[in-house]
């Protein structure tokens, strides 16, 4: 029963990697789990570079932009659902701040 439990934390992990997943999490509930938390922002954040950065860049970088910004999601949710923990250090400091 355990193992089945710790698979959809999992895939909850895993889906926040999509954008309106991770939209729809932030803004109508926060989980008490705080590794959920941390991919729906990880998730959120990850979207916005990509979208603010698309703007910044001509049509011809988009398409790097959109190849890197799959690969990083995949990487991320391939990692959550591994249930591994993957930091990065600016982010959590930023979002320490705001706790």
């Amino acid at each position: 029963m355990e193992r089945n439990t710790q698979n959809k934390e999992w895939m909850k992990n895993a889906i926040s990697y999509l954008p309106l997943v991770a939209f729809v999490l932030f803004f109508i509930g926060k989980s008490k789990n705080e590794p959920q938390n941390k991919h729906v922002i990880y998730g959120m954040l990850l979207f916005w570079v990509y979208l603010i950065l698309s703007i910044i860049f001509s049509w011809l970088i988009d398409v790097l932009l959109f190849l890197l910004y799959i690969w990083v999601s995949w990487y991320f949710w391939y990692m959550a659902y591994l249930w591994e923990d993957v930091e990065v250090k600016f982010v959590d400091d930023y979002v320490d701040k705001f706790k």
